[in-house]
Order: structure tokens, then C-alpha cells, then sequence
């Protein structure tokens, strides 16, 4: 194994050693307070080795599930879990991608992803596939950053050089405001927003509730989205 894969992999044990250790448990904390979701279905897209899903688990009820379409990140996922204490079973980690996801319809009511996003293809169809699985009434926080439970000193330290709006790298490019909305407009039953906070830029999606839908209805249901 090459030094940099050792490092790769060294990156998915989720432990007080991890870089991010300490932001996981008040993202998790933040997604919970503001969307309002405790119970159903939480989907972590691009989970890596869960940390975000795993916090997510240690506040919630939800029944969790990580996918990513690295195999070696998956098994770790599922040690750091069980090091984390989460019962046998209360995780399930599939392999997948984001483009094309091995999930049913409307399969849950919560649906996150911190990180992925810099490196997906296409974004038009990675949003359709994040709307498609998620259930009626469900919503989604997806982008990356930190939480603003942080300092923002703390937040800053934390941030990787590449991660600006400014900077050419292509990782970079989904920081534009203006990249988000056009990747977004086709879902035009989805009620979305984009929040820029100094902490990270995010993209909460909600689906219509179907018995919240009238008759020729395209915006969605304002109240299924939370105000931020």
C-alpha cells in the first residue's frame, strides 16, 4: 500500500484523532435543530467513514444509512460505528454513486452529504438523484463547511486552502452561488435554498408533501422548509 493511500485511509478512522473530531457532534447538532427531523430514514451521501451519520445517530432515532462509492471507506464506516457505539444494525452502509444511486424512490425523509459535493461530475444529476430518493416532505442539507456552533477562528483553521470561492481548482467551483442555482433550477417542484453563512455553503432541498400538492402546483409546499 502507497504512503498516500495509507493516508487516505488513515482520513475514514473516526476518532478524537480525526481533523475534524470536534465539528462533527455540532453539525449534527445543527442539521437537527434546523430542519427538525429525528425520526425516519437519514441517508449520508459520500459518508467516507460516517462521522457525520454516526453523530447524526447519537441524537436521533433515525434509522441511518451511508453510501459511497469507495469500498475500503465503507468498511471502516461500519468499525467506526461500532466504535462509537451504535448497535449492531443500526447502520447501513451501501456502495454506490451519487450519479446513479443503488436506492429506491422517496427512500428517506433526511438526506445529507458534507464534503462529496467538490468532487461529483455532474451536478444537474446528482440534485435530480438527491430529489428523487428523497420521501415526500422530506428535505436534504448537502454542500460543505463547518457548523456555526464553532468560533469562526476554529471554522477557518479547519478550512482547506483549496476551499474558496475565488480559486480556480475545479473543486472549488460549486462555492458560486450562481453554479448552485443553475444545477438546481430543472427541479422545478422543489422548494430549495442556498445558505452562505461564513461557516460553509449548503443547499437545503425540500419534496412536497403529496397530500400537501394541489392540482397543477410546480413550487412545492412553502412550509415544508424549515426557516434558517
Amino acid at each position: 500500500m502507497t504512503k498516500k493511500k495509507q493516508d487516505s485511509l488513515a482520513f475514514y478512522r473516526y476518532d478524537d484523532n480525526h481533523p475534524f473530531a470536534s465539528m462533527y457532534p455540532l453539525l449534527a447538532r445543527q442539521i437537527v435543530e434546523d430542519l427538525g427531523i429525528s425520526r425516519g430514514r437519514c441517508l449520508d451521501i459520500g459518508t467516507g467513514g460516517a462521522p457525520l451519520l454516526i453523530e447524526l445517530g447519537k441524537i436521533t432515532n433515525c434509522e441511518l444509512s451511508g453510501l459511497d462509492i469507495n469500498p475500503e471507506a465503507l468498511a471502516l464506516a461500519a468499525q467506526n460505528a461500532r466504535s462509537h457505539g451504535l448497535p449492531e444494525g443500526r447502520c447501513t452502509f451501501l456502495e454506490g454513486d451519487v450519479h446513479a444511486m443503488p436506492l429506491p424512490d422517496d427512500y428517506a425523509r433526511l438526506v445529507v452529504s458534507r464534503g462529496s459535493i467538490p468532487f461529483w461530475d455532474d451536478y444537474v444529476v446528482a440534485f435530480r438523484e438527491i430529489y428523487r430518493v428523497l420521501q415526500p416532505g422530506g428535505l436534504s442539507f448537502v454542500g460543505g463547511g463547518f457548523s456555526r456552533f464553532q468560533s469562526l477562528e476554529e471554522a477557518n483553521r479547519m478550512r482547506p486552502d483549496w476551499a474558496r470561492k475565488d480559486n480556480p481548482d475545479k473543486r472549488a467551483r460549486w462555492l458560486r452561488r450562481e453554479f448552485l442555482a443553475e444545477a438546481l433550477a430543472p427541479l422545478a417542484q422543489a422548494d430549495w435554498r442556498i445558505i452562505e453563512d461564513g461557516y460553509g455553503t449548503w443547499v437545503v432541498m425540500s419534496k412536497p408533501a403529496l397530500t400537501s400538492i394541489s392540482a397543477g402546483d410546480s413550487k412545492g409546499v412553502p412550509h415544508a422548509m424549515p426557516e434558517l
